[in-house]
């Protein structure tokens, strides 16, 4: 009977020298059973109910899936990044500045850590075609908000004002420029006078990644 076989030799491979139980005592205690419990599940002498079970439950093709350490790892190594309300355009700006979170996505821990900080970074969704076709109208974009120093080529999210918008950094003598990708986009460039202390803006963190919907 491969589910009898399959329960006793998940509860041997569940007790040992660095395994989650170290005695058929600790798992009987865990379980809230009497250790001679356990014990004749191991050893096999258990009564007839129990391979009777077993019996229905091969023939219905039923398996038994033990938890393992390497699958409690996996769940450590995800990270949860926060999606906000906010909604970056594309285009001239969009006054959805709204940082409330919406839902969450796991990504990989390790691939977020090669990129920036995980803790910083949030999902926005974007308005207009201005970034088309790198970042589309919907597309979602990863952003670290940790990560606000422009570098020229890169693309971040930046605050003018009370509106957000998407767009590559260029950068002239004592100018900011947030360039469009999209040729045919309405404006090009928007320029930031470094000097012009009256102007509120600020950038709010560089765009890592970008997720599309096959359209």
């Amino acid at each position: 009977m491969s589910f009898y076989f399959d329960l006793v030799e998940g509860m041997k491979n569940m007790i040992g020298h660095n395994k989650k139980y170290a005695n058929p005592t600790q798992m009987a205690k865990a379980c809230g059973v009497a250790p001679n419990q356990i014990i004749r599940y191991i050893n096999q002498e258990r009564g007839k109910y129990i391979q009777v079970l077993a019996k229905v439950l091969d023939t219905i093709g039923a398996k038994i899936i033990f938890p393992t350490d390497d699958a409690n790892n996996d769940m450590d190594k995800f990270h949860h990044v926060p999606k906000v309300l906010a909604r970056p355009s594309g285009g001239g700006g969009s006054l959805q500045t709204d940082d409330t979170v919406e839902d969450t996505y796991a990504f990989k821990l390790d691939w977020l850590n090669k990129k920036g900080r995980p803790e910083c970074m949030k999902l926005m969704a974007v308005t207009g075609e201005s970034m088309a076709p790198r970042i589309e109208d919907g597309d979602h974009i990863l952003v670290d908000e940790s990560q606000k120093d422009l570098y020229e080529g890169r693309i971040y999210v930046v605050r003018i004002d009370q509106e957000i918008v998407v767009k590559r950094i260029a950068k002239e003598p004592g100018k900011i420029l947030l360039m469009s990708d999209n040729p045919d986009a309405q404006p090009k460039r928007i320029e930031i006078d470094l000097k012009d202390q009256s102007l509120s803006w600020e950038p709010i963190g560089r765009v890592l990644y970008v997720s599309k919907d096959l359209r």
